[in-house]
């Protein structure tokens, strides 16, 4: 899939996307004499799954504090 259709699956601009890519949070490759990258849909998910999850644990953890008193 192109950058522009990860980016609308997550809910991310393209440019954040490109970012990720770089940075090798989402596994890419370039097309043959291209500048242009795409991404494997299983890629896409397995990243969206993992901010879910880490999403997950910080509402965890908000929650765990403020129950506690203490500023988060």
């Amino acid at each position: 899939m192109s950058l522009a259709e990860a980016g609308e699956l997550l809910g991310l601009s393209r440019p954040f996307v490109s970012r990720l890519l770089d940075a090798g949070e989402i596994p890419s490759e370039r097309l043959p004499e291209s500048r242009h990258r795409r991404v494997r849909l299983s890629d896409v998910l397995a990243f969206q799954q993992q901010r879910e999850s880490r999403r997950a644990g910080r509402r965890i953890i908000a929650e765990a504090a403020d129950a506690a008193g203490i500023p988060y």
